[in-house]
């Protein structure tokens, strides 16, 4: 079979694979659902603006599945095609990027009304765009570029990173040539992440809810932590080490509600009325100030958080951790262990450093991104780490292959080996 005819035949049947895995499937709903249905830019937010924004376009449970399914589609086909270019073996490239679109750790969160399926699909995007941009810099790709960026960046407080990384060296020559000049791109970046810092201080009470999470499944049960942050100007109050699970939401306390408001569909932890007004107070002013010192002065122990993770998360070895009704689809082994993935794609980007040093730079850096949101999400969630841990997962699979592709001869001018195979 011919390229030409071979693409366009296997992204129409990943399409369908996909579809047939969700659509007309049970859709399920989670409390974490109604805060992704209210939309709002500024002020008090539930959730970042890209996902609310598109559930408010699309206000049907069925129609946000088939919405999971066309942009998860859309942005594997793309990136399949975008990688397929860079190799003397398109058909294989294509294949193994649609397979991987397809595994059940990626295709399974379209039946959740959450940020995964998006989100997932948001990384795919912000990735095979910075890949395009290597081929081709036009102000189409910078564009495209730019919004795919945006987007991924904004899904999740931790994945702002994204845009830092982004900014690091644009930055770093603006500083060089002492403010005389800055790139249009740039500024767009900058506007992205201080929109990005907004958004964070609208989610204020999201993130305190979350914080609290932090103190009772990870502070308070062990006593140097504890220690730490009591000596640090965290309140002591009885009973709060001994807080744990959740309350009704009519269980919390007027006078505390009213320092944290909680979420839409969100319950209390037990710890934010056992810890009463004080600790309340101290959490919206200095909680998530005073976790980011000890994070810093406390490396071994964070580090130790993030390789006790690391097989739980990054190959869960099931998907209890969010049950979705999903109809047949590939084998879940496809996926690979991370250990695996990570030591190819190292041993490749020693080859790609060898061939291009540009591309070996933005190579590392998609890794320092995809590697510090991680970081964050696992150290700045208290709960369902696996969950929080999906895009990072995937995104870990997705730039191995990438280098692997980059790291093989590159796709000939004339002819690829597919078609001199095929005449022959």
């Amino acid at each position: 079979m011919r390229t030409p005819v071979f693409i366009p035949l296997a992204i129409v049947i990943a399409f369908f694979t996909r579809a047939s895995a969700s659509l007309g499937r049970p859709i399920t709903r989670f409390p974490d659902s109604l805060g992704y249905e209210t939309f709002h830019l500024f002020g008090s937010i539930d959730r970042f603006w890209p996902i609310p924004f598109l559930y408010s376009l699309v206000t049907t449970d069925t129609g946000r599945v088939l919405l999971h399914v066309v942009v998860g589609s859309c942005a594997w086909s793309w990136c399949a095609l975008v990688l397929s270019r860079r190799s003397n073996y398109p058909r294989a490239v294509l294949t193994a990027v649609l397979l991987l679109g397809l595994s059940p750790q990626v295709v399974r969160y379209d039946l959740a009304i959450l940020s995964e399926s998006l989100g997932l699909s948001f990384m795919v995007l912000a990735v095979t765009a910075t890949v395009d941009l290597l081929r081709r810099r036009s102000p189409l790709s910078l564009g495209i570029w730019l919004v795919a960026v945006s987007l991924c960046a904004h899904t999740r407080p931790a994945q702002l990173f994204v845009l830092v990384v982004a900014l690091a060296i644009p930055i770093m020559k603006f500083i060089g040539n002492r403010g005389r000049q800055i790139t249009s791109s740039t500024a767009v970046l900058v506007f992205v992440l201080l929109a990005g810092f907004l958004q964070l201080r609208g989610n204020a009470t999201t993130s305190a809810l979350n914080f609290y999470t932090v103190l009772q499944e990870r502070i308070m049960p062990e006593d140097s932590r504890y220690g730490w942050f009591s000596d640090h100007g965290m309140p002591v109050v009885d009973g709060m080490r001994n807080a744990s699970g959740y309350d009704y939401t009519g269980d919390l306390p007027n006078e505390v509600s009213d320092i944290i408001a909680l979420p839409v569909g969100q319950q209390p932890p037990t710890l934010m009325r056992v810890g009463g007004v004080e600790l309340a107070s101290w959490v919206i002013d200095k909680g998530w100030t005073t976790y980011a010192r000890y994070v810093v002065t406390h490396p071994r122990d964070s580090l130790s958080r993030l390789t006790s993770l690391t097989n739980e998360t990054l190959s869960p070895p099931n998907d209890d951790f969010l049950p979705l009704d999903n109809g047949a689809m590939i084998p879940r082994v496809l996926f690979g262990s991370w250990e695996l993935w990570s030591v190819l794609g190292l041993g490749s980007l020693v080859l790609v450093f060898l061939k291009n040093r540009q591309e070996c730079a933005v190579l590392i850096g998609l890794s320092i991104a995809g590697c510090g949101v991680y970081g964050l999400s696992m150290l700045t969630s208290g709960i369902e780490h696996s969950r929080h841990a999906v895009t990072s997962a995937a995104a870990l699979r997705l730039i191995a292959l990438i280098v692997i592709v980059l790291a093989l001869p590159k796709a000939k001018q004339k002819a690829t080996l597919d078609e001199s195979a095929d005449e022959q």
